[in-house]
């Protein structure tokens, strides 16, 4: 598998460039101040801020925990958003000085390189990327610092873990036998339609009209004449001039009431009037299909890596767990004491 991506997808997956961390409402006049920068713990004598938690914990809940009504409920939300905060500057802390400790250093031009990618990624310029920064409180040197210990976290666990991910192929093909709803694809129909649209502010009478009209053409279409050829000549729906061919449809992506009537239809089969929007429809399902889905080949990549993934994020937590054994950590905050 490629190791590289597996683990990256891991251990970048908390950075989510693309959409930066919103930071922390202000807090309202009526509430009493905080001191923000006041130690929250100290790990290996180095100190945590609240003011650092707090803009981590923005991401995960926090955020929605202040702006609950003051009570126990918003005292829960805030010290569970808190303490996933604090883990996780935690485990970056610690890999820090185990990074030092290996002599693991993460360049210049890695660090571009990754902001390069999320632009990429995004389509962002230079100053978009810089003003969605702004947007959320952040300076691209915080976003610089950010990415670069992202990286040397990276960089650490493939050092620690590389050569402990294996996926047999009976992992692989254990996992698609046991997975088919992820393969399998989903029922497509292609579709002909005919729209006939209600007069705009005809009310009742302009309705009555469309259905009126509506019956007669499924008339001509009950006595044999081609569906395509009817849709060209009545149908005001923008398909009309391909004798109302929509083409392959998925579910999700018609009107629901539309989406309903063609998949109750088996192939061949024509519906009544069906009213949706601004109108009433016919439709006629003209094939039916199972879009999408993939042979254990086509999937074999695809599974490799997911399990590869999740190895990886196993390994990283027992690493995690074994790094939080042997450090010295003083909790000063009583939110994030269990």
């Amino acid at each position: 598998m490629n190791l590289s991506l597996a683990l990256l997808a891991v251990t970048l997956s908390n950075a989510a460039p693309a959409a930066p961390a919103a930071t922390p409402p202000p807090a309202a006049a009526a509430q009493p101040r905080r001191v923000l920068d006041r130690v929250a713990a100290i790990v290996n004598g180095d100190v945590v801020t609240l003011q650092e938690l707090e803009q981590r914990a923005a991401a995960l809940g926090l955020a929605a925990a202040d702006a609950l009504p003051a009570g126990p409920a918003r005292d829960k939300a805030r010290a569970d958003a808190l303490r996933r905060a604090f883990d996780q500057v935690v485990s970056d802390k610690l890999f820090a000085e185990k990074a030092k400790e290996l002599e693991i250093e993460v360049t210049e031009k890695q660090v571009d390189d990754a902001i390069e990618g999320v632009k990429k990624q995004n389509g962002f310029t230079d100053a978009q990327l810089e003003s969605a920064l702004a947007s959320e409180g952040y300076s691209m040197t915080d976003y610089r610092a950010r990415i670069r210990r992202e990286l040397q976290n990276f960089s650490l666990l493939q050092y620690k873990v590389a050569g402990k991910i294996k996926t047999s192929e009976e992992d692989l093909r254990n996992y698609y036998q046991s997975h088919p709803q992820e393969f399998d694809g989903e029922d497509e129909v292609r579709v002909r339609h005919i729209f006939i649209p209600f007069a705009e502010g005809g009310g009742a009478q302009a309705e009555a009209q469309a259905r009126a009209e509506g019956r007669r053409v499924l008339q001509r279409l009950k006595t044999g004449e081609d569906f395509g050829a009817v849709a060209k000549a009545v149908s005001r729906g923008p398909s009309a001039e391909e004798g109302g061919e929509l083409g392959w449809l998925k579910r999700g992506t018609i009107h629901r009431t539309l989406e309903d009537a063609a998949f109750a239809l088996k192939t061949g089969e024509m519906s009544g009037l069906v009213e949706a929007g601004p109108g009433v429809h016919i439709l006629k399902v003209e094939e039916r299909r199972r879009g999408g889905g993939k042979s254990f080949e086509q999937a074999r990549d695809e599974i490799r890596q997911r399990l590869g993934e999740e190895q990886a994020e196993n390994y990283r937590q027992q690493y995690v767990a074994e790094l939080r054994r042997d450090a010295l950590i003083d909790v000063k905050l009583p939110e994030l004491r269990p």
